[in-house]
């Protein structure tokens, strides 16, 4: 430490000439835009997918 009380400035290390990989999790949380659209697919394909199951699954209706 020098004698006014303020430390020296610490230059940042140089950067490597290869850039470390991001994670396949990190990108993909990394795009909001993404999930968004992907949570209203699912919702769409598991409503539609319960509704087909639903409707097949369903008896002849009696007749009055």
């Amino acid at each position: 430490m020098s004698e006014s009380g303020i430390p020296p400035r610490v230059e940042p290390a140089p950067m490597s000439e290869e850039d470390p990989e991001i994670p396949w999790g990190q990108r993909f949380f990394d795009r909001p835009f993404f999930l968004l659209i992907l949570g209203l697919v699912i919702m769409i394909i598991f409503y539609s997918g319960w509704g087909l199951w639903e409707v097949s699954r369903l008896g002849p209706a009696p007749l009055p």
